[in-house]
């Protein structure tokens, strides 16, 4: 009898014979990796570069020219007519860029006019002066001014325009508020009803240096006097310059006297009164500038001066003020200084 030599199953536990993992390589992928790698050190160093030069540009700007930009109004020949605007109140940034826009057309071989467009208020005795002064440097360089009025042209608006060649406002215009202004804060009730008493100490040898000067007492005879000779300067001075400006439109002095107590004209009204030429839009003013420069009635290529914002104001633009800064001490205190410095202004209020 034959027998199979059979082996028998198993009956112990079995083992699954282990998994073997195949690592691929793609291809492709190192080159992928250095070409990020790469990106980013471009991508920092464009940064990098576009950092110092905008910074570069920002403390070197301020040592060259400031750039004045032109802005095309309407397109002509060779002869220019330059539009010089001032709108909103008038303050150190306006005269800055009116004295840009001056210098930059005294530059120019091409410009045979100037229209000053007006739609202000007014504003500082100081920069309206120092605007009234560069319109006086583009008369004595021979260049026609001409003033166009917007909406209102009043207080130091009619300041810096009273010696322009000619006037001509929108039929809507107000303006004249011919006079001086000072608002003071004074702070004494406010400290009594909070319960503090601030204490203001001056020097032994300047005992005049707290007249008119602090906020924390109420106003002395004294005080109202020392800020009203101020005023009465800033008028007798605004006063003198509508005489010299509008001397042939009105010959009797004591005339402006009589118009320069502060009160507001309609445009009729100052046409009536000689404070100004005519009623009329910006283009009407640019004819006449023409007509004033012997140029050909709308023929000439037309600019309105712009100055650009600088790389400072852009980046101030999108930084946001802490919250915390609103209550740091400095800043309360430079605000209720300004509050209380007696500021002499040429405004329409």
């Amino acid at each position: 009898m034959n027998q199979t030599n059979e082996h028998p199953a198993p009956t112990g536990p079995t083992h699954a014979a282990p998994q073997v993992v195949h690592v691929v390589a793609k291809p492709g992928g190192l080159s992928t990796a250095l070409w990020f790698i790469f990106g980013l050190f471009a991508f920092a160093a464009v940064f990098v570069v576009g950092l110092s030069v905008g910074l570069i540009m920002m403390f070197s700007l301020s040592n060259i020219q400031t750039v004045i930009l032109e802005e095309l109004y309407r397109d002509g020949n060779r002869s220019t007519v330059a539009v010089i605007p001032v709108e909103g109140i008038i303050d150190s940034g306006q005269a800055a860029f009116v004295h840009n826009a001056v210098d930059y057309l005294l530059r120019q071989s091409d410009i045979h006019a100037v229209v000053l467009r007006v739609d202000s208020p007014g504003g500082g005795v100081t920069s309206s002066d120092q605007i009234w002064y560069e319109i006086e440097r583009l008369k004595k360089a021979g260049l026609p001014i001409i003033a166009s009025y917007g909406g209102i042209a009043a207080s130091g608006g009619y300041y810096i325009s009273c010696g322009a060649d000619e006037i001509v406002a929108e039929p809507t215009c107000i303006t004249g508020s011919i006079g001086v202004i000072a608002q003071i804060f004074t702070f004494e009730g406010l400290m009594d009803k909070v319960g503090i008493e601030p204490v203001t100490l001056v020097a032994t040898g300047s005992p005049e240096k707290s007249t008119a000067n602090d906020l924390f007492r109420s106003w002395t005879d004294k005080d109202r006097q020392k800020v009203l000779t101020m005023l009465d300067a800033a008028y007798d001075t605004f006063n003198q310059r509508v005489q010299d400006g509008r001397k042939t439109a009105i010959t009797d002095t004591t005339k402006i006297d009589a118009l320069a107590d502060g009160s507001i004209f309609t445009a009729q009204a100052a046409v009536d009164n000689g404070l100004i030429d005519g009623i009329g839009y910006l283009d009407d003013a640019i004819v006449r500038a023409e007509k004033s420069a012997g140029l050909r009635a709308g023929a000439s290529t037309v600019v309105i001066l712009r100055q650009p914002p600088s790389f400072a104001d852009a980046l101030m633009a999108h930084e946001q003020t802490r919250p915390a800064n609103l209550l740091d001490a400095d800043a309360v205190r430079s605000f209720v200084n300004d509050l209380g410095s007696p500021r002499v202004m040429y405004l329409m209020r």
